[in-house]
């Protein structure tokens, strides 16, 4: 199991004080923590894109190539790249354009969103027909990226190209394409049948949730001839004990997951204790072992991307706790 880092880039207040750091902090932060991650031995970086909202990172792959120009080995993708509200042309050259850049470490986790307004603000499409603009465009971008030759095409949600091939091209290969999902049977289902690989969504639930969703995966794969790749996510903190790991991350945690519930127009309330029994490992670093190689047990992850920074975590701390998991977790698992 390779062991990565995610940021989906929340600007929030800090619990404590209740200042905001300025925008060019908050985004210079996510930057030097991802250039860390490769120091600490993690083996990739996904960032988030989120629009008109306190997510900070609306163009994760602006933020990616400043992250490639002071790495070198770390590979660099998104989490998720929002593809059905944007143009697939132009997503293709960006990544292209960033896999030349830093030697063939780009990757993307494309998926369809959730917001109505943002399908608003970008083409106007009817969010009810994401899945078939999804299709549609997924389609695009490998042909794009993979054919040797000038092509025509023409869909119903984007207008037609005549005689075109991308240029820059992938460095050697297409950069390798995630389909985020994984709340429902239908959606592995529709991923396998793309033959794509699976990233499961960073939301709070139980660690077993998963494992029935990604057993239909794999199979569905399998009966294609295809290889199953799955990457999975969580949210993390680790102290050097449990009692101050859980009193340290209280305020980000339930502060962060308040504020994202409202988001999505719920009001309900948030159970700390709850939260972390679920998918949000926090403790000690023997019992962030202990829940990750629960979570190795049930989903078996080709790839586990830990999110640390989140609710208005001070920079220092941030810090702090990765460089502990780079330490003192990470070899164990």
């Amino acid at each position: 199991m390779e062991l990565g880092v995610m940021s989906l880039g929340d600007h929030l207040p800090n619990p404590h004080t209740g200042i905001r750091t300025s925008q060019g902090e908050r985004l210079r932060s996510i930057v030097d923590s991802s250039v860390e991650a490769e120091s600490l031995g993690f083996s990739m970086i996904a960032l988030g894109e989120h629009h008109f909202n306190d997510y900070i990172i609306s163009s994760p792959q602006l933020m990616l190539a400043a992250i490639a120009e002071r790495t070198e080995r770390i590979r660099l993708a998104t989490a998720v790249t929002l593809l059905a509200t944007s143009d697939p042309v132009r997503v293709a050259e960006d990544f292209a354009t960033l896999d030349q850049l830093s030697g063939g470490r780009a990757e993307i986790v494309v998926g369809r969103g959730i917001n109505p307004e943002t399908y608003a603000a970008f083409g106007g499409l009817d969010p009810k027909q994401g899945h078939a603009i999804m299709s549609e465009k997924v389609q695009l971008l490998d042909q794009l990226w993979n054919s040797k030759e000038p092509f025509d095409w023409s869909g119903e949600f984007r207008g037609p190209l005549e005689n075109v091939q991308l240029k820059p091209s992938p460095l050697a290969s297409a950069p390798r394409l995630w389909m985020g999902t994984g709340t429902t049977e239908e959606s592995v289902r529709r991923t396998a049948a793309q033959g794509l690989p699976l990233m499961l969504p960073s939301i709070f639930a139980r660690i077993d949730t998963w494992g029935p969703l990604v057993k239909i995966y794999r199979e569905l794969m399998e009966e294609q001839g295809k290889q199953a790749v799955v990457g999975s996510c969580s949210y993390v903190h680790v102290a050097p004990d449990s009692q101050t790991a859980r009193e340290q991350w209280r305020p980000y945690l339930t502060g962060y997951v308040t504020w994202a519930r409202q988001l999505l127009g719920s009001k309900s309330p948030v159970n700390y204790e709850e939260l972390i029994e679920g998918t949000a490992m926090c403790g000690s670093p023997e019992e962030v072992v202990e829940r990750m190689n629960t979570f190795k047990e049930i989903i078996d992850p080709d790839v586990h991307l830990a999110v640390f920074d989140v609710g208005g975590l001070p920079h220092e701390m941030l810090m702090d706790t990765m460089a502990l998991f780079a330490a003192e977790v990470m070899p164990k698992l």
